[in-house]
């Protein structure tokens, strides 16, 4: 199978590009901009998006305070919402997703997270941006990405960790550490395009769940995600 990913934009500091993988073909329409190159051995890597509920993000922002993980790269997009964001001392600057890094952990370990959505409904949007995350993943060699999400969960509900994966061997260590096994579920745009271009490039990759009250993420379940996380990703510091 032959797969044509192609960059072409006409703002001026893209360039265009084409890549092939298979018969698919992705319009790439971002950039990242690294200040430096990290140096790390085998990383996963962690994502955490704003979504229905902010959860996924909220935990990664905690893992990069506990970490003190270090910045090292934005990523932008022309489908991001066209308008900008001006700071306290004036300073403006366009929607983006923020990546750091921690070469102390075992395994050394990449995070991704932001709150600006993909401002398109346009299948194509999605596609090519989450392709570009998963190629960029993998030329830093990372091994295995897990997205953290959440979902509010009803009163009668059991607040178990629910997982999807890429392959029955992840399947089956997350189930072996007592989490619920998501079944016959349509996912959301972010943790689907992750998952599902992830699997389509060979890159192991396990979608983490927890469970709300409200849409509004609680320390409770900021605790339980990543708890899980640190078991199933064997994360030490």
């Amino acid at each position: 199978m032959t797969v044509s990913i192609c960059f072409h934009s006409s703002h001026s500091g893209l360039r265009d590009e084409c890549y092939k993988i298979g018969r698919l073909r992705f319009r790439l329409t971002g950039f990242f901009d690294e200040h430096y190159v990290p140096s790390l051995l085998k990383p996963v890597m962690i994502v955490g998006l704003r979504g229905n509920t902010d959860l996924g993000y909220q935990s990664a922002k905690k893992l990069v305070k506990t970490l003190g993980a270090k910045r090292f790269a934005e990523y932008y997009s022309e489908w991001f919402p066209d308008l900008a964001f001006v700071n306290d001392d004036g300073l403006c600057r366009l929607p983006r997703w923020t990546l750091h890094e921690s070469s102390s952990t075992i395994p050394n370990a990449v995070i991704l997270s932001g709150v600006t959505r993909v401002a398109s409904e346009d299948p194509h949007a999605h596609y090519s941006t989450f392709n570009e995350l998963v190629e960029f993943s993998k030329n830093l060699g990372v091994r295995l990405i897990y997205v953290l999400d959440g979902i509010v969960a009803g009163e009668s509900e059991e607040r178990r960790i629910q997982v999807a994966t890429t392959s029955p061997e992840l399947t089956r260590k997350a189930h072996g550490h007592g989490a619920q096994i998501l079944k016959d579920v349509a996912l959301p745009s972010a943790p689907s395009m992750f998952l599902g271009l992830s699997r389509l490039h060979s890159q192991a990759a396990m979608l983490i769940v927890g469970l709300l009250a409200e849409p509004k993420s609680d320390d409770t379940a900021i605790e339980a995600t990543l708890s899980f996380l640190s078991k199933v990703a064997e994360i030490k510091t």
